[in-house]
């Protein structure tokens, strides 16, 4: 961050879009490939594989949750649109339903009501958000005609650091097709770590 903040500096541009600026959006693609090698993501998550991997730095953590959001609920209704075509995307919306601890930052809720979508909250053991939990309520909710789309999984909330069980929450939100968004904000910069 402090090497691509001084080149970013030096070169003195308004990086708000790549033509306004070239040079400032090919070092941030260039970043996130530096953040996704550190993580040791898979190549399909970065930008250099040639793929629909890659990423682009947002300026808070609140307004990455709201795009992971928009992203999955987008995502979501063009699935059930070509499932269903009778349905209006006003009868989709109305369907749509999110999931999170208890335990999540309150900048998740404020993400669901930016974004028009319900958002339950999955209630915590230890103050962990654990799969099975987040399947009961998923196929609640798909009992009751809803569409699971959207599920946030906190590794360190800000009040407890407490870390959802990522391991559990993940094999669950692909069995259910949901997007399974990874609130890192506080704790994730320790996936550097190679112990992590």
């Amino acid at each position: 961050a402090i090497v691509a903040d001084m080149l970013s500096g030096a070169i003195a541009c308004i990086g708000f879009s790549w033509i306004a600026s070239p040079a400032c959006t090919e070092l941030e693609v260039v970043m996130m490939d530096w953040l996704g090698k550190m993580l040791d993501l898979p190549a399909e998550f970065l930008s250099c594989s040639g793929g629909k991997g890659g990423g682009v730095i947002q300026g808070t953590a609140s307004e990455s949750t709201l795009i992971a959001l928009l992203g999955a609920k987008a995502k979501k209704v063009k699935e059930v649109k070509a499932l269903h075509p009778e349905w209006d995307e006003h009868t989709i919306l109305g369907k749509l339903v999110g999931y999170c601890s208890d335990q999540a930052h309150s900048s998740v809720e404020r993400a669901g009501l930016l974004g028009g979508v319900k958002l339950r909250s999955v209630k915590s053991v230890n103050t962990r958000m654990h799969g099975d939990a987040l399947e009961k309520a998923i196929e609640q909710d798909l009992a009751e005609g809803l569409i699971p789309f959207y599920a946030v999984v906190t590794l360190g909330t800000t009040n407890s650091c407490a870390f959802d069980r990522l391991d559990e929450c993940g094999p669950v939100g692909n069995r259910h097709n949901v997007w399974i968004h990874v609130d890192a904000a506080y704790a994730g910069s320790a996936f550097i770590c190679p112990e992590y």
